[in-house]
């Protein structure tokens, strides 16, 4: 590379170093210019790049609820980033699904996004297109076990875009590594890049790699006793008006039981013509079960056992829009899932030691909770406001501090999400 040289001097590559001091008292006049207004573009670059550099920086892996509502809560802090898995198109369109949000946990959130309540409603909820506000039951039903009147059934992937806008989320980073010293953490991805931090926030899910890799590798899923199988499915909004609208009476959230057996339907987006809905078929697991496999791996959860269509079609008295949806020649064209129910239970010593080098998890990836019965959203929510809160007041210090405060709620949210499934598959809880 070739060098400016003016007359007399030495090139720039060959000039020597200032002394600290010399550094420093330009900073600092650099600074007083740059407050002033009279420094040159020169300088104002030089300093913020300074500024910048000195500031501590904070990694976010994971751009699920858990990791934007953080970074969303946190944008005031310098020099925060998000990596995730995701391809820039697949971040744009994954998630299209429902969720329940309460509001002890989406309220506090409002104040972070300056919005008020029927604001977010409108902007999220799974009927929003069509003027409505997410209502997870209708005035005549009982209320779905877990709710209340305020819960909102939001759509997943309206909630994340909301949330990422003006958010720095670098897509395509698949993390394959975290290693760590005293002073920081760098992050190996798939694509060939890295990056060193100070504080890494493992935000990444059930699946967290920055669990396996650097604060728990021999954590392992407690998967419980239950044979749960998801369907999704696109109906027009003429269907949906003649044959499902007057049972669901404008809830988003239905559900029948026949003994342990529970049927569930929930919408999850709806637009002028179209119409989505996910389903669950689930139950206690029986000896020798052919429809629950505990050991299945992840590629495997779309291999569906012909016993679950035998099953299906021996429900008798469905009613609505369950005799429609649970039809066993409808069901063989969706898209079907096996569903496991696991939790994660991570050792307070690995995460108190991880955090001592700067590395915490949140949501998922430190509290997993069943799919059926769990808050795993909302207690997402709650973990990432806690942690800005944490970060607002005491910086990326003492992040063993924030697990201490957490600790409890998230064995909390475990217990009560496992009774939770228990109670939802009883045969005493009252049907819909």
């Amino acid at each position: 590379m070739s060098s400016y040289k003016s007359c007399g001097q030495r090139s720039v590559t060959q000039r020597a170093r200032p002394s600290p001091s010399r550094l420093y008292k330009r900073f600092v006049a650099g600074v007083q210019d740059y407050i002033a207004g009279t420094a040159g573009s020169r300088v104002s670059r030089w300093v913020i790049w300074v500024v910048t550099m000195s500031q501590p920086q904070t990694s976010i892996v994971g751009a699920g609820i858990s990791g934007l509502v953080l970074a969303r809560c946190i944008r005031s802090v310098p020099s925060i980033t998000i990596f995730d898995k995701d391809s820039v198109r697949r971040g744009s369109s994954r998630n299209s699904y429902g969720i329940t949000l309460h509001p002890w946990a989406y309220r506090p959130l409002l104040k972070y996004l300056d919005l008020d309540e029927a604001t977010f409603r409108r902007k999220i909820a799974v009927d929003a297109a069509t003027g409505g506000i997410g209502r997870t039951a209708s005035p005549s039903h009982t209320a779905i076990q877990g709710t209340d009147a305020a819960s909102l059934r939001a759509n997943k992937q309206k909630l994340e875009q909301m949330l990422k806008e003006g958010l720095d989320v670098r897509w395509d980073h698949s993390l394959v590594a975290v290693k760590s010293n005293e002073s920081s953490s760098t992050l190996h991805f798939s694509n060939g890049t890295q990056t060193e931090s100070t504080t890494v926030v493992g935000a990444d899910g059930v699946h967290s790699q920055v669990r396996r890799n650097s604060v728990s590798p021999a954590t392992d899923f407690n998967i419980f006793p239950f044979a749960v199988y998801n369907g999704k499915r696109r109906i027009s909004a003429v269907n949906f008006d003649r044959n499902y609208a007057s049972y669901m009476d404008g809830a988003n959230i239905i559900e029948q039981r026949h003994g342990q057996t529970l049927l569930q339907i929930t919408i999850s987006d709806r637009t002028e013509d179209l119409v989505s809905i996910s389903y669950t078929y689930s139950r206690p697991a029986r000896d020798q079960d052919p429809i629950f496999n505990p050991a299945r791996s992840n590629s495997s959860a779309t291999d569906i056992p012909e016993a679950l269509f035998h099953e299906v079609g021996e429900l008798q008295h469905l009613e609505g829009p369950f005799k429609d949806v649970f039809n066993v020649e409808n069901m063989r064209k969706d898209r079907l899932l096996n569903w496991l129910m696991r939790t994660i239970r991570v050792d307070a010593t690995d995460l108190r030691n991880a955090a001592d080098q700067g590395v915490v998890l949140i949501g998922d990836a430190v509290h997993a909770e069943p799919i059926l019965g769990g808050y795993g959203a909302n207690d997402a929510i709650l973990d990432a406001i806690e942690l800005a809160k944490h970060i607002s007041n005491k910086g990326t210090d003492n992040l063993s501090q924030f697990i201490e405060t957490r600790s409890k709620a998230w064995q909390k949210s475990i217990e009560d999400s496992e009774a939770q499934l228990a109670v939802m598959h009883s045969k005493t809880t009252p049907s819909l």
